[in-house]
């Protein structure tokens, strides 16, 4: 006989469903119907699971038949639960989607709408970061953003962007917190002046990487933090790029076909016209799953990246409303998403 103590596990999930029950005295019932679910499988009669919160600390034990805690803490919150229920939440993976709205080259309003079709096929727990351009950099600087999600993804657009302290902490949400992300078309021309726009050499002797950043800002960075490493966006996104072909069709081969990600991709699928994205240069751990072909220039549209103590995971395509439409196009978000977080997806 196997006993698992799941006591405190029952009302923390609803608590995190319901954080307004945090600080109260909370009791879990499970229950399917009228007929109560034995929680501890050890004792002879049917019990509730309870959790010993500040407001009755002491009065309770772990397990406590229904009669006795409703005689200690008749004035408690007591929650009736199917215990598939907590399951069911407890197992879904959880994603941030961070963007902006309405997009000046980009219909982020509609591709937010078929985002959460993609998360509701998949069965995942959708949170959306969205506001206006200005507003959503100012929020890339709370601390912690992405903490307590299974995968973050990033579908902006924030070329010009000079924020180095957005960008930084968007990187350690990933490199240093542990959340995996997946980089979304324009996410790749963002940050331009920390590896485009700049000087090769200018981060400094002690950078090796091919980012050509911008001379002030890499002084304005140094002024702040020291010898902390300059946040070169195209060394988190692992394949920079800076500009894009027209608007023409592009055929997709796989590169990786064993990879989980690749796996459900058909090799040579040609998208409608959309933007193929170039590489102004790859950094060497980058692992590359596709490559898009458009007349005679091709590039890496589709890889994974280790960053820290996680990895992204990029993605160039997705222009336009067509290609969020495509069901190859929502595939790779299910997969990437899937493999980044190390959930098994329920999409079918």
């Amino acid at each position: 006989m196997i006993h698992i103590d799941m006591d405190c596990f029952y009302a923390a999930i609803e608590e995190r469903e319901n954080p307004s029950l945090r600080g109260q005295p909370v009791a879990v019932d499970g229950i399917r119907g009228s007929d109560p679910i034995v929680c501890n499988i050890s004792l002879p009669k049917p019990v509730i699971t309870s959790r010993l919160l500040e407001p009755c600390k002491g009065q309770l034990t772990h397990y406590e038949p229904m009669n006795t805690l409703q005689t200690l803490i008749g004035g408690a919150l007591l929650l009736l639960t199917s215990i598939s229920a907590v399951a069911e939440k407890a197992e879904k993976t959880k994603v941030l989607y961070v963007t902006h709205e309405p997009g000046k080259y980009h219909k982020y309003t509609p591709q937010l709408a078929i985002f959460k079709e993609v998360g509701q096929k998949a069965g995942w727990d959708v949170t959306v970061m969205t506001g206006e351009h200005d507003a959503q950099i100012k929020k890339l600087r709370t601390k912690d953003f992405a903490v307590g999600y299974d995968a973050v993804v990033y579908n902006f657009c924030f070329a010009g962007c000079r924020d180095l302290e957005a960008a930084d902490n968007l990187m350690d949400q990933t490199r240093v917190n542990g959340v995996p992300a997946l980089l979304i078309h324009c996410s790749m021309h963002s940050w331009w002046d920390t590896f485009k726009r700049g000087k090769a050499g200018a981060i400094g002797p002690h950078y090796h990487g091919k980012a050509k950043a911008k001379e002030d800002l890499v002084a304005e960075w140094k002024k702040n933090h020291g010898d902390k490493a300059f946040p070169a966006w195209g060394d988190f996104t692992g394949v920079a790029s800076g500009s894009h072909g027209p608007k023409k069709p592009i055929v997709m081969h796989v590169l990786t076909k064993e990879h989980p990600v690749t796996q459900r991709f058909p090799d040579g699928f040609t998208t409608g016209n959309t933007e193929l994205y170039n590489n102004i240069y790859i950094i060497d751990t980058v692992v590359p799953l596709i490559k898009g072909v458009q007349g005679e220039k091709d590039a890496v549209v589709a890889w994974t990246c280790p960053q820290g103590k996680s990895q992204v995971m990029g993605l160039s395509t997705g222009h336009d409303v067509h290609d969020w439409n495509a069901a190859p196009f929502q595939n790779l978000i299910i997969d990437g998403v899937h493999y980044l977080s190390g959930k098994k997806s329920s999409a079918k």
